[in-house]
């Protein structure tokens, strides 16, 4: 059963600004004096202290907030001006080793010197071009672009378990030699047949398309082009809706491709709607699930998020779907509720107890992801799972995503008087996050089933489902 428990802290009510109309006055700021950064620093603790969801696992790293106020104080005491991309730095070196968090950031509304920070250590895999093979415990030489290196010569490396990808383009329980960094990798030094090599090492690049929806057929696959979850204009939102609504178009095919390269975010509910109907069959018994379905979430409220959230809800977000509608009600009560009665509100949700066994569409689900996907994008994932792991539909391909999936419901404030604008997320969904065997953690993100780069996908594809490779071409 699901249950729903909120503590109260009783706190002062404090606004920090959110609106980006005023965000001009900042364009040709570069110095702050010392008691206005004073100040900026004391609303962008108030931000983490009272708006933030990540805030306890931060302190589980070690943070404590008045002791990294007081060390940058100390630090900039002694100047009467302070240029604000150092405060903005300064802030970064000193809370950067207890947030990690992909959402996190600090950017500036100074437009001569732009500077950005994002509070994460991103990781990135970088393939070799040396594919191998397991026999008898030993690692052969399977294929190599180098002619130097012979096939079947014996690769020798320690814990080679963890610079193996499998990759069924190549074959079956063929693997391809990588490696996975949080540093730049150009080459990586291996033994084969006894002797010492030194093999170059490349990173795939992330889909970086501009908006693109559309669905091809073929007799019995579908291919949904999703790279983006969020719209710049009237014609993209409506794309996104027919999107959502797509499932019936897509229920007779045996396979679904949903090609999500690229996809940085925006907003869950299109693909929710869309796994949900698929899952159906039945627009009512659809809705309904949306409307009542919740999983472990812990939301931050307070007067200074609830703005935000409301201010953002109204710029950026779809008011036709119904969870977005009923959040934003819900903050408009919210907004009353705090500005009579100055408190922080913990909002703990418990993940809502369904068993997904019935599902009327049996086919296979396809995910083609890389290190572009991101927040909402990561979500068709969690969906997709949500609906269909039960009978191991659902087949990750392609590359790592990006690993932003933990704190959401992004808020964005700017610090009175730098205009640092900061920017977190209001709702904690690492509970269900951390219990995937595919999220490897921020900034490491989802591990697909099988890896390839973009030009073995469809390859990749017709191993996995063995079929042949003109049932799944696309042109993806």
């Amino acid at each position: 059963m699901q249950k729903t428990i909120t503590t109260k802290q009783p706190i002062e009510n404090r606004i920090i600004p959110y609106d980006s109309e005023s965000l001009i006055k900042y364009s040709e700021l570069k110095e702050i004096s010392f008691e206005q950064m004073e100040n900026d620093l004391e609303e962008f603790c108030y931000i983490l202290e009272n708006c933030y969801a990540g805030l306890d696992a931060a302190k589980s790293n070690g943070l404590n907030i008045e002791n990294e106020k007081n060390a940058i104080i100390n630090l900039l005491k002694q100047k009467q001006t302070i240029n604000i991309s150092d405060f903005a730095e300064i802030l970064y070196q000193r809370f950067s080793p207890y947030i990690s968090d992909t959402h996190f950031s600090i950017e500036s509304s100074y437009k001569p010197c732009s500077f950005y920070y994002r509070f994460i250590t991103q990781h990135r895999l970088y393939f070799s071009d040396l594919y191998v093979i397991k026999h008898d415990n030993n690692f052969y030489v399977y294929e190599s672009t180098d002619e130097a290196i012979k096939i079947g010569s014996i690769i020798q490396l320690e814990n080679i378990n963890e610079y193996l990808y499998e990759y069924p383009a190549k074959g079956k329980n063929v693997y391809r030699l990588a490696v996975f960094s949080d540093k730049d990798e150009s080459e990586f030094d291996i033994k084969i047949d006894g002797k010492e090599q030194t093999i170059p090492l490349y990173r795939e690049p992330a889909n970086d398309e501009a908006f693109t929806h559309y669905i091809k057929f073929s007799a019995k696959a579908a291919y949904i082009r999703y790279n983006r979850c969020c719209f710049d204009n009237d014609e993209q939102k409506e794309q996104l809706r027919n999107f959502s609504n797509s499932a019936d178009k897509c229920r007779n095919k045996d396979v679904i491709i949903f090609d999500i390269r690229g996809n940085h975010g925006g907003a869950d509910g299109y693909s929710l709607q869309f796994f949900a109907d698929l899952y159906f069959n039945n627009k009512k018994k659809a809705q309904k699930f949306i409307n009542k379905y919740k999983s472990s979430e812990k939301w931050i409220y307070s007067l200074a998020s609830i703005k935000s959230a409301i201010y953002s809800f109204n710029k950026y977000c779809d008011m036709s779907l119904p969870e977005v509608k009923k959040g934003f009600d819900k903050f408009l009560k919210l907004e009353k509720r705090l500005s009579r009665k100055p408190q922080k509100l913990i909002e703990t949700v418990s993940k809502s107890n369904y068993k997904f066994n019935k599902s009327s569409y049996n086919g296979k689900i396809i995910i083609l992801t890389d290190k572009g996907v991101a927040s909402s994008g990561e979500s068709v994932l969690e969906q997709a799972y949500l609906f269909f792991k039960e009978k191991n539909q659902v087949i990750q391909i392609g590359t790592n995503t990006s690993g932003c999936a933990s704190f959401g419901n992004l808020c964005t404030y700017h610090l009175s008087n730098s205009g640092l604008q900061v920017t977190c997320g209001f709702t904690d969904f690492s509970v269900d996050i951390i219990k995937s065997n595919k999220f490897k953690g921020e900034g490491k993100g989802y591990f697909p089933d099988y890896w390839c780069t973009v030009n073995d996908l469809e390859k990749t594809i017709a191993a996995v489902l063995n079929v042949n490779i003109e049932e799944v071409k696309f042109n993806a």
